[in-house]
C-alpha cells in the first residue's frame, strides 16, 4: 500500500474514446485469454460509434494502462452494459477503474442511463471490489443473479459468472 503522499506524485491518466489501434495495446494488458479477447474486441468495435462513445481508454505517458468496454443495448436504452474492465498491473489499486467508470458516467451519452449491468466471475475479487465501490458511489446496492453457471461452462467448472445490476443515483449523472 502506498503512502498518501506517494499517490499525489502519480501521473494523471488521460482518458479518451478508444481507437481501432488500441485493441492490440489493450490485449497486451490482459492476464488471461478472456481479457485478451476483450482487447481484440475493443479494436474491432471502436469503429462503431455506439461502442466508441460508451467505452474509454486510459493512457499514462502515451502507454495504454486501462480500458472499459461498454455499450447501451438498443433494447434497453436506459442501461449501460459493461462488457469488460482491464487495468495494467502497475496501475492496480490506484483507483483507475473508478476514475474510468466515473468519467464514462459523466458523458452526455450516459445522461439517460438509470442502471449499469455487468457480469463478474465469482473468483474475480478485484472486479467485485470495483463494482462495490461504484454501487456505494451511486448510493445503491448490487443486485446479483447467476448468469453462466458451472453447468454451462465445461472448461471453467470451478466458478460461476454473475449478472450484476446497479441502479443509479440521479444527481451523480451530470453530462459533460
Amino acid at each position: 500500500m502506498k503512502h498518501s503522499l506517494e499517490l499525489f506524485e502519480q501521473p494523471i491518466p488521460t482518458l479518451r474514446a478508444p481507437q481501432p489501434e488500441d485493441g492490440e495495446r489493450v490485449a497486451l494488458l490482459a492476464k488471461d485469454d478472456r481479457k485478451q479477447a476483450f482487447g481484440e474486441l475493443l479494436g474491432e468495435l471502436s469503429d462503431f460509434e455506439q461502442f466508441m462513445n460508451t467505452s474509454i481508454v486510459a493512457e499514462v505517458d502515451g502507454e495504454v494502462v486501462g480500458a472499459v468496454l461498454a455499450y447501451v443495448p438498443p433494447y434497453a436504452p436506459n442501461t449501460l452494459n459493461i462488457l469488460q474492465v482491464v487495468i495494467h498491473e502497475n496501475e492496480e489499486n490506484k483507483g483507475l477503474g473508478s476514475l474510468m467508470l466515473g468519467q464514462l458516467m459523466r458523458r452526455k451519452v450516459c445522461a439517460e442511463i438509470t442502471q449499469v449491468e455487468t457480469t463478474i466471475s465469482a473468483c474475480d475479487d478485484v472486479t467485485w471490489a470495483l463494482f462495490r465501490r461504484f454501487a456505494r458511489w451511486q448510493r445503491s446496492r448490487m443486485e446479483i443473479t447467476p448468469f453462466f453457471t458451472q453447468a454451462l461452462q465445461p472448461r471453467r467448472r470451478h466458478e460461476n459468472d454473475n449478472q450484476v445490476t446497479i441502479q443509479l443515483a440521479g444527481e451523480t449523472n451530470n453530462p459533460v
